[in-house]
């Protein structure tokens, strides 16, 4: 029933009295009766809540009024030079019964912007009741967190950069698509959410931890909870916020059920790149069935955007899982990991891989550059808007690297560029200015950084774990440093999968690497009395490409190589032709 307002001269600490065993709510977070204060150095208010009625025998204190002699602080630079009890409570801007009580009203909550890695020295505490609407408060605590966050270069925890930049053609408007999560990567969508999250008491993060008693750290116990403002165009990142630092987060899908139950901790095993290993993320009946389907499928690993085999730089096998319910399950999963509605133009597939004695793949970076897209002299159709910060650019955003065994000896996966990670002690990775050629590094360097001798970040491979890094930054920017590779296997097999998850729908990527592929377009004609299905096979378990009336026609854009199936009835019913795609073949099919 009572608030109580000081104003402080400088930012500092006060200790807090209440004269009583009585708990109060302090700036949105639920303190005993004597507790300590920080200040924050862009606020001077500091509310005051008495929850519950004294215990019998005791007098609740009067919070206002003449007792401002009771409130005393530990620093002479602060002070209480106003009291206020409210014998009404004034309205909240919020038209909301959640924001009617004094209790809702001081709840704060820390705004800031996604991609900032959870660092301490940036976000600005809000109280939700504070604002008309979410997305007014969206708009307005996302272009602060934007004026404090972008051109920084010490969010990683010193000041190396690079600094985060504005994406051209992004905003903070919730009508395009501006948003919000919190630090389990939850999506808030209104008032009441933040003030459950405030409630929740989940507490601020930030990075480094010695930062908490720096002048610049804008983390205290005014805020209850982070949330995360994401401007449109652009994706949810995971915060880093330090390294080890661990966040649970649900992989269930709320609509459909899948995955009831699972969840899986998301640990941070480098600043820079944003590396993750995510535990538990697979089943085990998954981890055998994708090894046993792909294991009679594999072929030898290709590179660049068009698909060049015998490249010495990787000496993997591989196969290619799009429909099977298992590799479906994992790619709904890894988007869900990713907080982004799944969708099947962005994404590559599920791709299977195997590692023998001293197969590698080479340290590369997944997102494409005219380096690194290899044949086909498909460049200037695929990369004349293949970057993201700039024109809606598209291209890669994600990797989730998925283990399917314990390898026995070698076959980590290796970033070559980390130096934020644990065990790195300041020792030489690679040669200097490495990071300003993406996706290059010297073979001596890329042998070096597999030995174990040498400090880099090289993860090990565990049964059902998974590895997320970002080829994309929170703004949209490539991530040069995202370098990795798979070291060389000494001992045993590695079985493992990723899935490459793009930005936005890969229309023009595809169509150039239809370009270099030499793609086929298809007509199917039926000329039976019924309707059928068209299907392609894809090594065995059938793609619905939709039903053909009899006298019509489908069209189907595809390359060498591939199979279709032609049934009536569904997939279990009787097939009445099959055809293998090749060039030179007439591509108008009659179907009889």
């Amino acid at each position: 029933p009572y608030t109580t307002l000081f104003r402080s001269l400088d930012a500092g600490e006060v200790y807090v009295e209440a004269g009583g065993p009585w708990a109060v709510w302090t700036n949105g977070r639920l303190q005993a009766a004597a507790h300590r204060l920080r200040a924050r150095p862009d606020a001077d208010v500091v509310s005051m809540a008495l929850l519950a009625p004294a215990p019998d025998g005791l007098k609740a204190p009067d919070l206002g009024g003449a007792t401002a002699a009771r409130w005393r602080s530990t620093s002479p630079t602060y002070a209480v030079t106003a009291l206020q009890k409210y014998a009404a409570e004034p309205a909240p801007a919020a038209d909301l019964d959640a924001c009617r009580t004094l209790e809702a009203r001081a709840l704060q909550v820390r705004a800031r912007l996604n991609g900032d890695m959870g660092s301490a020295l940036v976000g600005r505490p809000v109280r939700p009741c504070d604002f008309a609407s979410f997305d007014e408060l969206v708009e307005e605590s996302c272009d602060a967190a934007r004026n404090q966050t972008l051109g920084r270069a010490d969010l990683a925890g010193d000041a190396t950069g690079p600094a985060l930049v504005a994406a051209e053609h992004s905003d903070c408007l919730p009508a395009h698509g501006a948003r919000a999560f919190d630090a389990r990567g939850a999506r808030v969508a209104s008032l009441e959410g933040l003030l459950d999250l405030a409630r929740a008491g989940g507490g601020v993060v930030g990075f480094p931890a010695e930062d908490v008693a720096d002048a610049r750290a804008t983390w205290d116990q005014n805020a209850a909870a982070d949330v995360w403002l994401v401007p449109s165009t652009v994706h949810f990142v995971w915060p880093t916020v330090r390294t080890g630092h661990v966040t649970r987060t649900s992989l269930e899908d709320a609509e459909s059920g899948a995955d009831r139950g699972h969840a899986s901790s998301i640990t941070t095993l480098s600043m820079r790149p944003q590396v993750f290993r995510i535990s538990k993320f697979l089943l085990e009946h998954e981890t055998d069935g994708l090894i046993a389907r792909n294991k009679p499928r594999i072929k030898p690993s290709e590179v660049g955007l068009v698909g060049r085999a015998g490249d010495r730089t990787r000496t993997s096998t591989n196969a290619w899982d799009t429909a099977s319910p298992v590799a479906r399950d994992v790619i709904g999963r890894a988007f869900r990991l990713l907080k982004i509605d799944a969708h099947r133009k962005l994404e590559d597939g599920l791709q299977v891989l195997h590692y023998s004695r001293a197969q590698w793949y080479k340290p590369h970076v997944d997102y494409f550059t005219q380096r690194n897209a290899g044949g086909g002299n498909v460049e200037d159709d695929a990369f004349s808007n293949a970057i993201p910060a700039a024109n809606n650019g598209t291209n890669r955003f994600a990797t989730v690297f998925l283990y399917l065994n314990d390898a026995a000896e070698g076959g980590e996966t290796v970033f070559p560029l980390s130096t934020t990670h644990a065990s790195y002690r300041g020792g030489r990775l690679v040669h200097a200015g490495t990071n300003r050629t993406p996706g290059f590094i010297r073979d001596a360097d890329a042998a070096w950084v597999c030995n174990g001798s040498s400090e880099a970040l090289r993860v090990v491979p565990r049964t059902g774990d998974s590895v997320l890094f970002y080829s994309q930054r929170g703004d949209g920017s490539l991530d040069g440093y995202s370098l990795h590779g798979s070291c060389p296997m000494v001992d045993g097999e590695k079985w493992a999968a990723n899935l490459w998850v793009w930005n936005r729908p890969r229309d023009a990527i595809d169509r150039a690497k239809a370009a270099a592929r030499k793609q086929l377009a298809v007509k199917f004609m039926n000329a039976r009395a019924h309707a059928v299905d068209l299907f392609w096979d894809d090594g065995g378990d059938l793609s619905l490409q939709g039903p053909i009336p009899p006298g019509q026609a489908v069209d189907v854009n595809t390359f060498p190589g591939h199979k279709f199936v032609v049934k009536v009835d569904g997939p279990k019913g009787t097939q009445v032709g099959a055809w293998t795609m090749k060039q030179g073949m007439n591509t108008q099919i009659r179907i009889t």
